[in-house]
């Protein structure tokens, strides 16, 4: 998506219209198609993120079932302390959520810098493409190239590098030196898009 493209919040008519007219240009050479593994169209959903979704999507209808069931009994007796806990409970017994055995300290800190890109809403397994498992330009100061599994989900299963940042708006954030001011600025991989990157002397 180009920064003229209109961000679309739902599939609707005009986003399948709009779809199929960017598909057609690309068949005729008109326009190229988006770098899918480009950091700068993705968006990073850290826990809270998750969570907040389980909770204005109502996950397994807890709001729902709670306010029959208030509304039946015209009390609130039966809201108990932990009543909202499986929005939290669903979430940790998702795929996405990993149990550590915690015998490593380091190991604990790896995985607090892991991203996924498999699980409920994301790749599947057998959908895994040679290029998902490269490593891309635009990753380079955000992900880190070393760490990860190694197995079939390397690329798509990544550990952030060190000082890399989660911004409020899904994207990654890292401090560059800018050369000509001297300053560090946090920038995103659609920031560093065009600008040459150096390693430091």
């Amino acid at each position: 998506m180009t920064d003229d493209d209109v961000p679309y919040e739902a599939i609707t008519p005009e986003m399948i219209l709009e779809s199929s007219k960017k598909l057609l240009r690309i068949s005729r050479g008109e326009e190229d198609p988006d770098e899918r593994d480009s950091l700068e169209y993705r968006r990073i959903y850290p826990f809270y993120s998750l969570l907040k979704e389980r909770v204005d999507l109502d996950a397994d209808n807890v709001l729902r079932s709670t306010a029959f069931r208030v509304a039946k009994q015209k009390s609130l007796k039966s809201v108990k302390v932990n009543h909202f806990d499986k929005y939290v409970t669903g979430l940790i017994q998702s795929p996405l959520s990993l149990p550590l055995e915690e015998i490593n300290p380091l190991h604990t800190v790896e995985q607090s810098r892991r991203i996924t890109q498999l699980g409920p809403g994301g790749l599947a397994a057998e959908s895994i493409t040679e290029e998902a498992n490269n490593i891309h330009p635009s990753e380079f100061g955000f992900l880190s190239p070393l760490e990860g599994p190694e197995s079939e989900k390397i690329g798509v299963d990544t550990r952030m590098a060190v000082g890399t940042q989660i911004g409020s708006d899904g994207r990654l954030y890292q401090k560059f030196r800018n050369k000509r001011t001297g300053y560090m600025e946090w920038l995103s991989p659609k920031d560093t898009k065009r600008k040459t990157i150096g390693l430091p002397d």
